[in-house]
């Protein structure tokens, strides 16, 4: 803060010593008392980090206006002069113009800042802390299906009125969080302006719900908090997070996070910034407010407490999607660049609830100039490291996100219902898309899963375990079909112990067996008429069969089978 301050005075008090040849008057000395107030203002208000590309406008502006101060005051006096002598004609000799040169040089400064920080995105790829893998984590078992979170809003927004006094707020922005391990969106409730916290000065708590329970409701929890995003003056956590560390830039919105014991935290990812405005991964720090006292402290992300979750905000991770999407800038020497298709329900990207207790943001990637809808991998970016992780493998030629959102969207067009936070999973090794669908009033109403390779297969469900069951039926139905009529189909022989196993399933209104062995990526589907002991089939039964499948294809017909366990 004192080096922003001192930056835009040195250059001011400079310019003018310049312009005047270091004789100032008294109306001078006003003017530069005048510039000085009006830095601390702009230091105090806009909060500039002290770098290059944001202190040199400011000073091109500062000096411009001091060097036609200096004109026009110096023109003053030279026609005062000219007149009490005498002089009809007016001349600019004695009017030193030189001093326009420092606005010059600063306006040049700031082209060349802005055409390095358009060509010099290297050093910003290379900061980004990515992983490459080719094969995808995202399986139905190891992610639970969490709530959309424009469903999580519309709740809340429907129980505002626990809130007291609830017309001088405004909701928040929605977050994702683990409280007590398990996983919940949280949003403050914010002031809608200056009145209303003049009024109030601390905000009445946060509205909390469910991230996974389609059944559960929004709660408000009455909590005051003096210091909140939407405060003014020394209580803005913007500024206490800019006292506590102005040299780094606060990328996103604070977010609001509850420890175990029910206290609540402001958490802002900061991030380094180079002279011409880069941002930079190599080194994030996260900023925690306490929101009762306006405590801060600014930790590296391998010291943040356990309790926090999201120390990168949903902005950074969009942030570096895209920084590591182009490494290159305007393609050079770079053919394949990729895009984020930031369809997440973030600020692009979607909170994955792993199962380990922690979080992830998932996006996925298209080709950059193409509406081919095709899909060229995903990341995961750790909300705690900022690590991203990069998948391909399977994933590589389905169809993306955007994709799957046009197919949701076709469902049910006479509800006009459509798809959010699209996430994709490997369902028994097959790349499925997982929809939420929401109507007009963004409620929720169903999962749907679609295949990544083949939009019409689809399982739709009120939950994700109905949805998911339809959707194997479809996978069946399809590897059925393929298996009768292609003459490639080969039968193969198998043996293991059962993992899992549905005797209730149906396809096309016929009752049929799906069971899936261990360590072994194939669903096996049986008509139970052909094998009717298959309907007293157990999880951990030891089986041989012999099944009919299509080379490539994560779906096997048995045509027999012999249960060792059922004596």
């Amino acid at each position: 803060m004192i080096t922003s301050f001192l930056v835009l005075e040195i250059t001011a008090i400079a310019t003018f010593l310049w312009a005047k040849k270091l004789k100032l008057s008294k109306l001078d000395w006003l003017a530069v008392g005048i510039v000085t107030i009006i830095n601390v203002i702009f230091i105090y208000w806009w909060m500039p980090v002290p770098t290059l590309s944001q202190l040199v406008i400011p000073v091109a502006l500062e000096t411009t206006l001091v060097s036609i101060w200096a004109v026009i005051t110096g023109a003053s006096s030279v026609l005062v002069e000219r007149v009490v002598n005498g002089k009809r004609s007016f001349s600019l000799q004695g009017i030193n113009f030189w001093p326009f040169v420092i606005p010059l040089i600063a306006i040049g400064i700031s082209v060349s800042a802005g055409v390095s920080k358009a060509l010099t995105v290297r050093p910003m790829y290379h900061s980004v802390q990515a992983k490459h893998h080719k094969e995808a984590p995202l399986t139905k078992d190891d992610q639970p299906i969490a709530l959309s979170a424009q469903a999580a809003e519309n709740m809340m927004k429907k129980a505002f009125s626990q809130v007291p006094d609830s017309s001088m707020y405004e909701l928040g922005d929605l977050s994702a969080q683990y409280i007590k391990g398990k996983p919940y969106y949280v949003a403050p409730v914010e002031f809608n302006g200056f009145v209303s916290w003049f009024m109030n000065r601390e905000l009445p708590g946060y509205f909390v719900t469910s991230a996974t329970d389609i059944n559960d409701t929004a709660h408000f929890v009455k909590k005051d908090m003096a210091y909140s995003e939407t405060s003014w003056f020394s209580h803005s956590i913007a500024r206490k997070i800019y006292m506590a560390n102005p040299r780094y830039q606060q990328v996103g919105e604070p977010i609001l996070e509850v420890d175990n014991n029910g206290k609540t935290y402001w958490v802002q990812t900061l991030l380094r910034v180079r002279w011409a405005g880069q941002l930079l991964f190599d080194n994030i720090h996260v900023s925690i407010t306490s929101a009762d006292t306006g405590k801060t402290k600014v930790y590296k992300t391998s010291d943040l407490p356990k309790w926090v979750d999201v120390g990168v905000s949903p902005e950074a991770a969009t942030l570096m999607n895209r920084t590591y999407g182009n490494p290159y800038a305007f393609n050079f020497r770079h053919k394949n660049q990729i895009k984020p298709t930031e369809n997440g329900s973030e600020s692009g990207v979607t909170p994955m609830f792993n199962v380990n207790g922690s979080l992830s943001y998932f996006d996925d990637f298209t080709t950059v100039r193409s509406n081919a809808d095709s899909d060229k991998g995903y990341s995961l970016v750790d909300t705690r490291t900022g690590q991203l992780r990069f998948y391909t493998g399977k994933n590589v030629g389905i169809m993306d996100s955007e994709g799957a959102m046009k197919v949701a969207k076709q469902l049910h067009p006479q509800n006009k219902w459509h798809g959010s936070n699209p996430v994709i999973m490997n369902v028994d090794g097959t790349p499925t898309w997982v929809i939420s669908m929401m109507d007009n009033n963004e409620r929720f109403r169903e999962y749907a899963y679609i295949k990544g390779a083949d939009q019409n297969i689809i399982g739709e469900g009120a939950n994700a375990s109905d949805a998911l069951a339809a959707y194997r039926n479809a996978l069946a139905g399809s590897a059925q079909t393929a298996a009768a009529s292609d003459a490639k189909a080969k039968v193969k022989k198998a043996s293991g112990k059962v993992a899992r196993v549905n005797t209730n399933a149906t396809l096309d209104n016929k009752q049929v067996v799906v069971f899936k062995l261990v360590d072994d990526d194939i669903l096996y589907t049986l008509d139970p008429s052909q094998k009717q002991t298959a309907l007293l089939m157990q999880t951990g039964d030891q089986v041989n069969l012999k099944a009919k499948s299509v080379k490539g294809a994560t779906v096997a017909n048995v045509v027999s089978l012999k249960n060792e366990s059922l004596k």
